[in-house]
C-alpha cells in the first residue's frame, strides 16, 4: 500500500511539474511574440527617424568646419529667374560661404554635364541630368564656379541594417548640417527615381527647400528605406567612375560605431567641378534688382 501512495504522490508532482514547465513555456513564446512585435515597430520608426535627420539640412553634423567666415549672400536680389528656375533668398540663417545666386538668365541649360569630385581617397565622377532636374545642376554648377565645395567635409553617413539607408551627405562648409548657401530652390525629379548604389540626390529641410548639401548613395537601400526616401530628394546624377573611392569613404563606417554620424574616413573635398555648355548670356540682361519678395523658411 505504502509502495502505491507514493507512486502515486510521484506521478501527480510530476504530473504538476509538466504542467509549470508547460505554462513557462508558453509565457516564453508570448513574450518572445511580444518582443518581435516591438523590435519590428522599433524598426520603422528608427528608419523613417534616420531618413528625416540624415537627410534633412539643419539636422546637425557634430563635426568642426573646415575654415570658413559666414556671411550673407552677395546677391542683392530677393529672387532670381534662370529660364524657368527660380531661386529664392534664405533667410532663415547666414549662409555658409560668401556665393552670389545664379544671374538671372532668359534660359537654363540642359545640355550634358558632368561633376568631378576630388577628395583625399581620389576622384569621383558623375554623369549629371539637367534634362530631368536643370535647376539643381544649375545651382550646383554656380556653387562650383565659386568654389564654394572647395575644402569641405562629408559631415554625415548612415551604415548598417537599421538605418535602412545608405548615404554619405556632403555639401556643407560648415561641417555641421546646417550650412546653406542663403537661397533655396524647388524639387525636381523626385518621381519614378530610385535611390540605388552611386545615385546623387539633394538633401532639404523640407520640400522646395534644396541649396547646397547632397547626398551620394553607396549601397542600395532596403525596402523600408527606399519608401522613406520616395519622392523627397531630387535625384540629379549617377557615380560613373570611382565607386572604389566612395566605398574606400564609408567602408570604415561612423565615428563610436551605429547606423548615423560623422564618417570614420574623415573625407574630405578638396575640390568640385562641373562642366556643362552654358546658354548663351541675353541681350537684355534683367535689372540688378528684383521686386521685394518674402521667401519662406
Amino acid at each position: 500500500m505504502s509502495n502505491s501512495k507514493t507512486r502515486r504522490r510521484r506521478e501527480l508532482e510530476m504530473a504538476r511539474a509538466q504542467r509549470q514547465a508547460e505554462r513557462r513555456r508558453a509565457l516564453r513564446r508570448r513574450r518572445q511574440r511580444m518582443l518581435s512585435i516591438v523590435a519590428a515597430i522599433v524598426a520603422v520608426v528608427v528608419i523613417g527617424t534616420v531618413v528625416a535627420v540624415v537627410l534633412t539640412v539643419g539636422g546637425g553634423g557634430g563635426s568642426t568646419a573646415a575654415s570658413t567666415t559666414p556671411a550673407a549672400s552677395a546677391s542683392a536680389a530677393a529672387t532670381t529667374k534662370v529660364g524657368a528656375c527660380v531661386y529664392t533668398k534664405d533667410t532663415s540663417g547666414q549662409a555658409a560661404r560668401t556665393v552670389s545666386m545664379p544671374a538671372a538668365a532668359p534660359t537654363v541649360s540642359t545640355a550634358p554635364a558632368t561633376m568631378t569630385i576630388n577628395t583625399n581617397y581620389g576622384t569621383m565622377v558623375a554623369t549629371l541630368d539637367p534634362q530631368k532636374a536643370p535647376c539643381t545642376v544649375h545651382a550646383l554648377y554656380t556653387l562650383a564656379q565659386q568654389k564654394y565645395f572647395d575644402g569641405t567635409s562629408c559631415h554625415r553617413e548612415t551604415a548598417g541594417p537599421e538605418a535602412g539607408i545608405y548615404v554619405l551627405q556632403c555639401g556643407d562648409p560648415t561641417a555641421t548640417g546646417n550650412g546653406t548657401p542663403g537661397y533655396k530652390y524647388k524639387n525636381e525629379n523626385t518621381s519614378g527615381v530610385n535611390y540605388n548604389r552611386g545615385v546623387l540626390a539633394m538633401a532639404n529641410a523640407g520640400a522646395d527647400t534644396n541649396g547646397s548639401q547632397f547626398f551620394i548613395n553607396y549601397a542600395d537601400p532596403t525596402k523600408e528605406g527606399a519608401q522613406a526616401l520616395a519622392g523627397g530628394y531630387t535625384v540629379f546624377g549617377q557615380i560613373t567612375q570611382g565607386l572604389d573611392i566612395l566605398d574606400k569613404i564609408t567602408s570604415p563606417g561612423v565615428v563610436e560605431g551605429g547606423g548615423d554620424g560623422q564618417p570614420a574616413s574623415k573625407p574630405q573635398i578638396t575640390s568640385i567641378t562641373i562642366s556643362q555648355e552654358q546658354p548663351a548670356a541675353s541681350a537684355s540682361p534683367a535689372p540688378a534688382t528684383a521686386p521685394a519678395a518674402t521667401p519662406t523658411s
